[in-house]
């Protein structure tokens, strides 16, 4: 749910999600729009591993639970906070940063999406855990590491070979990259990789999603400076395999495909409450939008082959945008904006907000083009390249 609300407003009401997601996946599997740095890939196993065999014996998974969300909360305050316990005010992207005062002495209060929850995904798909359900995991290393002392990387049928000790030993089920972390005692905690984490992270990610643009653009030898855009990157792609470039391509065209019919969802948004002057902004807008692209727009072959590529992941949302494609090369407004609103009718049914009272006094964001999780992906690859 907090993934859809980092997306451009219009194009969820227009059910995008299932082929932005399909795309997002495919370029830059692990990651998510919830994400921020790359650090939790490395301090969060490392939490998983000492929490089943480094701290106690716990009795249930709610022990467990409570635990991980205690260390969370002393996690968030290392990297908030510097020496003399004072905010930082030159980072960002620090999860619970805003609760954690309060969260220090009631864990209950830290934020619900915890960094367990934001990169759990992420570390299952590189094979950092073995899934998503990490709590039961380490309840049972936990039990069975207090039955069994010298056994504790390794539960039911996994092989035993080798040095039960080696943090990162790839027989290990919570894998770390041998760092030591103090979770509970320590002042503070730089968000830059060390050199070991970051060597730890790209091993991960190139064995597990290589051939994907994620894995290239870490071993890429182009900069990828700190603002580039999703659109602005091709140069940095030269060398990327052909078919992963292609896929690229794709999105870029669905982007401002959708980036259009967005302005549009706006005017109709606007229209339907008589708001003329916010109509007449957002018809500008579009028709600016539509100057501005007017050359990729007019080629349709490659979106002939865009509509080909999607359809298989969802029709009716492949036939809405292929006509609109057809409405906005036509210079078809009236039927763009009908196609537009039956969608939406059809996606929302009765949260459908074109027209509907409850939404009447309630303005739209200014649309933003969709960049499938690009700014998340330049930051962790940025810093997975430039460990300090």
């Amino acid at each position: 749910m907090m993934q859809l609300l980092q997306e451009s407003e219009a194009i969820e009401e227009l059910g995008i999600g299932r082929v932005r997601d399909h795309f997002s996946n495919t370029l830059f599997p692990g990651t998510s729009t919830l994400q921020h740095h790359a650090k939790y890939f490395v301090v969060m196993p490392s939490l998983y591993y000492h929490t089943a065999f480094k701290s106690r014996k716990f009795q249930n998974l709610s022990e467990v639970s409570r635990y991980i969300k205690e260390a969370e909360v002393q996690i968030t305050r290392q990297l908030s906070e510097d020496e003399n316990g004072v905010l930082r005010t030159d980072i960002s992207g620090i999860t619970g940063i805003n609760t954690y005062k309060e969260a220090l002495h009631d864990y209950n209060k830290y934020v619900k999406y915890d960094p367990a929850y934001i990169y759990g995904s992420g570390l299952a798909r590189y094979a950092i855990i073995p899934d998503t359900g990490i709590e039961r995991l380490i309840f049972e290393l936990n039990r069975k590491h207090f039955a069994d002392p010298h056994a504790k990387s390794h539960i039911k049928s996994e092989d035993t070979a080798g040095d039960a000790d080696e943090l990162t030993g790839d027989k290990q089920v919570i894998k770390t990259c041998g760092e030591t972390y103090d979770f509970f005692n320590g002042k503070t905690m730089n968000l830059a990789l060390t050199e070991m984490e970051a060597a730890f992270l790209k091993d991960r990610i190139l064995k597990c999603c290589g051939g994907t643009m994620l894995a290239y653009l870490i071993e890429s030898k182009h900069d990828i400076p700190e603002g580039i855009g999703y659109y602005e990157i091709e140069d940095i792609l030269a060398d990327l395999k052909p078919e992963v470039l292609d896929i690229y391509k794709k999105t870029v065209l669905l982007s401002k495909l959708m980036h259009l019919i967005d302005w549009r969802f706006n005017y109709c948004y606007y229209a339907s409450f008589d708001k003329t002057e916010k109509a007449s902004v957002c018809e500008d807008e579009y028709c600016k939008l539509l100057s501005e692209n007017k050359e990729v727009i007019s080629h349709s072959e490659a979106y002939r082959a865009l509509f080909d590529y999607i359809r298989t992941i969802d029709e009716k949302l492949t036939e809405f945008c292929e006509s609109c494609y057809k409405a906005i090369i036509d210079g078809e407004q009236k039927n763009l904006d009908q196609l537009v609103k039956s969608r939406e009718k059809t996606v929302k049914r009765e949260r459908s907000k074109i027209g509907n009272s409850a939404y009447k006094n309630q303005g739209r964001g200014k649309p933003l083009p969709n960049t499938f999780r690009w700014e998340t992906v330049r930051t962790i690859v940025n810093e997975i390249r430039n460990p300090q």
